[in-house]
């Protein structure tokens, strides 16, 4: 048998937990601004209205979970606003103007 001193379960063994400190640096990267970012070229390449509304969800979304210190290898979350709402008007401008001129499509 061990000796009662090496018994782990004894009061003076015992370590305090301590959580590890989290930086800004480390966070995950921004998964929506990225999916705005896919769906917005996606949907303007191939002229996909479903995905270009997707986009500009996750761009809103990406805009309002930002943090103070975003930089972010994409760019800032008002860009990709910005790409989703442009593609989007990309996309319907041919139907707006038709509607303007009397040209039917």
């Amino acid at each position: 048998m061990a000796p009662p001193a090496a018994d782990p379960r004894s009061p003076d063994s015992i370590v305090d937990y301590k959580p590890e400190v989290k930086r800004v640096e480390d966070d995950d990267p921004d998964v929506a601004g990225f999916i705005a970012l896919v769906c917005s070229i996606v949907g303007l390449m191939i002229r996909n209205r479903t995905s270009l509304w997707i986009g500009t969800v996750f761009a809103v979304e990406s805009f309002l979970n930002q943090r103070a210190s975003d930089g972010g290898l994409l760019g800032s979350p008002a860009a990709t606003i910005l790409f989703s709402t442009l593609s989007l008007l990309m996309n319907y401008l041919p139907e707006i103007a038709a509607a303007y001129s009397g040209v039917k499509i």
